[in-house]
Parts: structure tokens; C-alpha cells; sequence
């Protein structure tokens, strides 16, 4: 029984075990966080090399029911073993309180300064407490490549040096968890040799993202299999404070004089490259993408407040912020509290003497961020650098509370300690931070921030030597035109023109068709009154047309003709003295006298097709001339004899020359406001 309340413990630690939820009243969030410790978000996320199967991520599952959520954590096998019923529920309390309690001891050693060996002793007890392992090593590899064993505990117990063959086994094991940096567990079963009767749970430590050492439990051999993955997720994050052990990040870390040196150097460049902006997204974005590493951090986000609204501006390795992403609601949500606030919050994973109103959503963050320090830091105006003076303006300054206006959100995914001097790095860099911001927004809230900088770039322009010497110039160029004005000078123009009599009436063609020697009835500077005959034109196809509707009436007339001349010899048989034959005589002149009467027909109307052609031959082909004048010598005959046109082309001009005349200069045309104004 004590076994498997061991194994449920280990299980309900490893894999987020108490249930996150939002129940309903005053005390939301606090309950959302009831039961949860330092160790319940994975370290691994800090070393990309450890097996992802072990992450919370695809344990740990958050589904929305209404308005309701809930976050259930169940590794593989606790299912079973947490509905088996247990006849003493307060030892299995204990017995998970002393396993919380020995991982949380676990993370206090890896922030002390202790010798490795020391060090690995404590954490391999404490390792194999938590988990009721029979022995357990802990294996580093040395100077010279080889793996070499630095603390153990009860190895001796597990037949690993009496077995022929079995520390060779467990070498190769130890080397491919080495390689592989993955964690694992090995049962008898598979096709996987193991050197003793056990169980193994092994997992790799990690140095500079590099697989230094490999931790191995030895459990026995009759654990149910579906419980095997709680312990190796729980072996693996206990592997991550060791880790960090090796890596060197202690919490009583001092700084040397060349850190120190470093860090300020860079923090000069920071506020030189937040002071070299005024707009406020640029601000942000620097803020975020160059205080990471010099917090120390794994991730800074900027929030802003504009009215009710809160905005995430900047995120730290992000381009560009999608304020619909779960993540940055969550974030926007807390900073929202955190500026009503106005006063720094920090959470490590305990939740004592944080206020109740940011409970509820830091718990919201902290289940979608998966981090495990969380420090909300506010931003404020920036007062004014002259103050008023006198008692009033001192009574008046003590009073006034300055007004958040946003704040910088730093976040640590692996490690539950803040970071060495993160806090005061923080507060330092929120107050250089919040006065960048807030200058920037007074700037971008100017209105026609660009057309008035435009206005200030030109004034800045006529400064000192400048203005004296643009005075002078404007002063000579005013004399310069005030001479132009006054003082008139000849200005000659010369250009070429015709002399031309004012009325002139332009003569175009009536009807394609051809231009003949006989046709053009005038010739050049001859005299013509209106409606004189100038041009007959000659066109093909309508000579065409009036030939075939001429003939058409010939042969129209010559159907009559015939048709008469049957008709007049039908009329000798009207005196048939036969009744039937004289019967048929007068049918078959009455058949005759339609057809003479549509032959008739068809003959007018073929006379009527030749005449509308003959009147537009008379008409269309004729030019006639439009008004009295005379016709200029332009060499005519050789422009317009036998010469196809078509209708509306231009042919000549009939001028008035009794009439007045005018001339017309060709000019260009920069000169033609002087000409007009003379």
C-alpha cells in the first residue's frame, strides 16, 4: 500500500496533478492555484534537446465548457492507480506532501554553493526517497570523455558488480542516454538487454546545452508499467534543478567588476537607442528586443494603456503582436490589473500576498505562458522637470499619485527564482523605460505632428548667417521686379504670317468618287458666286447602280410590251361562237391584263430606282460653292486633278477678298502673352 501511494505521489507531482480551475466567488484565483509548487512546470523548455514526451504540454490538457475551465494533468498509469481505493486517505496526503516537499528541497540545493560531489549525494537521496527506488547513481563524465560515477546509493544492493557482463551492459545504456539526451525508462520485456533484475529510469543532465551526465534509478521490477512514465517525467525535472546546479546560475551568484562594467554598458546602449525614437511602437519594440538579455530573462513583453484599453506593444523574439492569440489576451488581461494597481507584481509559484484581483488572471497566464516566474513591473508619467513653488504646490505634489501607464511583463520559462538582480535591473529599467514611452506618446498626441514639423524644419533653416543672407537676396530680387514694372523698354518680335482675307468659307468633298480634268470646272484666282458648279465628281459605283437600274427599266418595258401584244391577240377569240371556248378566252385575258398591270408595277419602280440615283448623281456628286469669293492660286489643278476623295476631306477655301482682311503670324508661344498685352 505504501508503494503505491509512493507511486501516485510521484505521478501527481511529475505531471501537474491538481486540478486548475475557475470555480465560481471571491476566491477564484486563489483556489486556481491551490496545490501548485515550483516544480510543476518542466525545465525542460530551457534545454531543446530533452525528449518532448516528457512535457506538460501534451499531458496537461485546457478545454473550455461554457464558461468553466478546467485543467486536468494525468500521467500515463495514474488513472488506474488514483481511482484504486486507498484505506488510509491521510497517509496518501502525506505522502504526497513529502514528496512536493523533498522536490522542493531539490531546487533549494541547486541554488546553493556546494561541492558537486556533496551536492549529487543529497540529490540522489532525495531522488530516490521521492520515488521508492531500490538504488540510484549518478554518473558525470570527466576530463578524459569517459563516464565516471560521483555519488550512489546502494548500488552495491542491485548485483550491477557480481553479474558477468553487467556493467558493460549498463555502460553502452548510459552512453546512448548520453547521446541521445533523452530520458527513458527500461523494462524487462523489450528488446532492450538490462543488466539486472530492475526497472531503469535514466535521464541526462545538461551543461551549456550540452549532455554532461546521466542520472539512473533503479526501480523494481514488478512496478506497473503505466506508472513508469511518472517516474521519468518526475526524474527528468529533478534533473533540470541539477542542471542548473552544473550550469552555475545560484541565486547568491555575485557579479565581478567585468560583469558589472558589461551590464552597464549595455544598459547605455539600451537607453541611446530607446532615446533615439519618439514613436512609441519603436520605443517598445527596443525595450523588448535588447533588455532580455540584459535582465537576464526568457521573455519581456511591453504593455500600454491607452484610456480603458491595455495593449501588448512589443514582444521579445516577435516581429509583429496578433492581440488575438490566447497568450497576448491572457498577458493584456494581467497587465490591465497590474496598471489599475500601480505596484510591482511578482509570482514564483506560491501566490501568498498577492492581491485577490490578480489571481484569476494570473493564473489564466500562467496555465497558457507555462512560466514559472512571472514579474509584472509598472510604468509611469514622467512629472514634470520644473515644479511650481510654495507650500500649496508641495501639498499638491505629496498628494498626487502618479499615474500608471503601462508596465514591462519579464517572465522566466525554467527556473522558478527570479534570476540575480532581476528585480532591481527591473525597477531600473522601467523608470527609463516608462519615461521613453511616455515622451513618445506626448509626441505622437500633437496634431499635425507632420505638417508642423515641416513648418519647424524651414524656421530651423533661417538661423544666423542663413537669414541675413535670404534677406538680402529677397531684397534684391525685389528691386529687380519693382524695375521690371516701372521701368518700359521696346521688346521686338519678330515673326512669319499671312495676309489674309477675314471671310473664308472652306469647300469639302460631297460623295467619294474621283476627281477628273473635266470634272474640276474652276481653276486658281478665279471668280465664282454661290451655288456655281466647282467640281463634278466621278464615282464608279453609283454610275454602276444608274447603269444596271437603266437597264433593269429596259427590260421592264419590253415585259410590258409583250405582255400587250399577248394580250391584244387573245382579244380575236372574244367572238367564239363556242361557249366554253370563249368562257376560257375571257379567263385567260383576265390572267393576262394582272400579269401587264404587275409587270407595270415592277416597271415604275425600277424608273423610280433610276431616278433617285440620277438625282444623287445630280446632287451628292456636284460641289457647289458656298458663297461669293474667289478661289486663291494654291497651285489647284496639280493638288486635285485625279485625285480619289472621300466625303468630308478638305479640298480648298473661297475667299471674300472685297471684304476686310487680317493677318495671321505663327508665333511661339512663350511670346503671346507680350503680343496680346500690346
Amino acid at each position: 500500500m505504501q508503494a503505491c501511494q509512493t507511486i501516485a505521489a510521484v505521478a501527481f507531482l511529475a505531471t501537474n496533478a491538481p486540478i486548475l480551475s475557475r470555480p465560481q466567488g471571491k476566491s477564484a484565483g486563489r483556489e486556481a492555484f491551490r496545490g501548485i509548487c515550483p516544480a510543476e512546470i518542466g525545465w525542460f523548455r530551457h534545454y531543446p534537446q530533452v525528449n518532448r514526451r516528457s512535457s506538460l504540454d501534451p499531458i496537461c490538457k485546457a478545454r473550455e465548457n461554457g464558461d468553466r475551465y478546467q485543467w486536468t494533468g494525468r500521467a500515463a498509469g495514474t488513472e488506474r492507480l488514483m481511482s484504486e481505493p486507498v484505506s488510509n486517505e491521510e497517509n496518501l496526503r502525506r505522502v504526497r506532501e513529502r514528496v512536493m516537499q523533498l522536490a522542493r528541497e531539490i531546487e533549494q540545493l541547486s541554488g546553493q554553493e556546494l561541492p558537486p560531489p556533496q551536492f549529487f549525494a543529497e540529490f540522489l537521496a532525495r531522488v530516490v526517497a521521492a520515488i521508492g527506488a531500490r538504488a540510484g547513481g549518478v554518473w558525470l563524465v570527466d576530463e578524459s570523455g569517459r563516464l565516471s560515477l560521483v555519488a550512489q546509493i546502494n548500488l552495491e544492493q542491485t548485483g550491477l558488480a557480481e553479474r558477468p557482463g553487467a556493467m558493460s551492459v549498463n555502460e553502452r545504456l548510459l552512453m546512448d542516454v548520453l547521446q541521445k539526451g533523452e530520458a527513458r525508462t527500461i523494462a524487462h520485456g523489450g528488446e532492450t538487454q538490462l543488466p539486472t533484475e530492475h526497472v531503469l529510469v535514466m535521464a541526462a543532465l545538461h551543461r551549456e546545452k550540452k549532455c554532461v551526465g546521466v542520472v539512473e534509478l533503479f526501480q523494481r521490477s514488478d512496478v506497473p508499467v503505466k506508472a513508469q512514465s511518472g517516474y521519468m517525467q518526475f526524474l527528468e525535472q529533478m534533473c533540470g534543478y541539477a542542471s542548473r546546479f552544473l550550469e552555475g546560475r545560484r541565486r547568491n551568484q555575485g557579479m565581478t567588476e567585468d560583469l558589472k562594467s558589461q551590464f552597464w554598458t549595455d544598459f547605455e546602449q539600451l537607453m541611446l537607442r530607446m532615446q533615439r525614437s519618439l514613436h512609441e511602437q519603436e520605443v517598445a519594440d527596443a525595450v523588448a528586443s535588447d533588455s532580455r538579455a540584459l535582465l537576464g530573462c526568457d521573455r519581456i513583453a511591453v504593455a500600454s494603456r491607452k484610456g480603458r484599453s491595455v495593449q501588448i506593444l512589443a514582444v521579445s523574439g516577435q516581429s509583429s503582436v496578433n492581440p488575438r492569440a490566447n497568450l497576448i489576451a491572457a498577458m493584456a488581461k494581467l497587465a490591465r490589473r497590474v496598471i489599475e494597481m500601480g505596484e510591482t507584481l511578482k509570482y514564483t509559484g506560491r501566490i501568498e500576498g498577492l492581491a485577490p484581483q490578480v489571481e484569476e488572471p494570473l493564473a489564466a497566464f500562467v496555465q497558457e505562458s507555462g512560466s514559472r516566474m512571472v514579474l509584472l513591473v509598472p510604468t509611469f508619467e514622467s512629472p514634470p522637470l520644473v515644479r511650481r513653488q510654495g507650500e500649496e504646490a508641495d501639498r499638491e505634489q505629496r498628494r498626487a499619485r502618479p499615474k500608471a501607464t503601462g508596465c514591462l511583463i519579464i517572465e522566466q520559462l525554467a527556473e522558478s527564482e527570479p534570476a540575480p538582480q532581476l528585480e532591481q535591473r527591473a525597477e531600473l529599467l522601467a523608470d527609463h523605460a516608462g519615461a521613453a514611452l511616455w515622451n513618445a506618446r506626448q509626441h505622437e498626441r500633437i496634431f499635425g505632428l507632420k505638417l508642423w514639423t515641416a513648418v519647424g524644419s524651414v524656421r530651423e533653416w533661417f538661423h544666423g548667417r542663413k537669414l541675413m543672407i535670404t534677406l538680402a537676396v529677397a531684397a534684391a530680387l525685389l528691386v529687380l521686379v519693382a524695375a521690371m514694372t516701372l521701368i518700359r523698354l521696346e521688346y521686338p518680335v519678330t515673326a512669319e504670317g499671312k495676309l489674309m482675307p477675314v471671310e473664308q468659307h472652306a469647300v469639302f468633298a460631297t460623295w467619294d468618287g474621283l476627281i477628273t480634268r473635266e470634272g474640276l470646272r474652276v481653276d486658281g484666282n478665279q471668280v465664282v458666286s454661290a451655288r456655281d458648279v466647282l467640281i463634278v465628281l466621278e464615282n464608279e459605283e453609283l454610275d454602276g447602280q444608274i447603269e444596271e437600274a437603266a437597264a433593269t427599266v429596259r427590260k421592264q418595258q419590253m415585259l410590258v410590251q409583250a405582255k400587250e401584244e399577248e394580250i391584244r391577240k387573245t382579244e380575236s377569240q372574244k367572238n367564239a361562237v363556242d361557249t366554253e371556248t370563249a368562257r376560257n378566252g375571257e379567263l385567260n385575258r383576265e390572267r393576262l391584263r394582272v400579269e401587264l398591270e404587275r409587270l407595270q408595277g415592277d416597271e415604275l419602280i425600277a424608273r423610280q430606282q433610276l431616278k433617285t440615283l440620277e438625282n444623287r448623281r445630280e446632287t451628292k456628286l456636284k460641289v457647289l460653292a458656298p458663297a461669293n469669293g474667289s478661289i486663291p492660286d494654291f497651285q489647284l489643278r496639280q493638288m486635285l486633278e485625279n485625285r480619289p476623295v472621300r466625303t468630308g476631306d478638305y479640298l480648298f477655301d473661297v475667299m471674300n477678298d472685297k471684304g476686310p482682311w487680317h493677318m495671321e503670324l505663327l508665333l511661339d508661344e512663350k511670346r503671346m502673352g507680350h503680343l496680346l498685352r500690346a
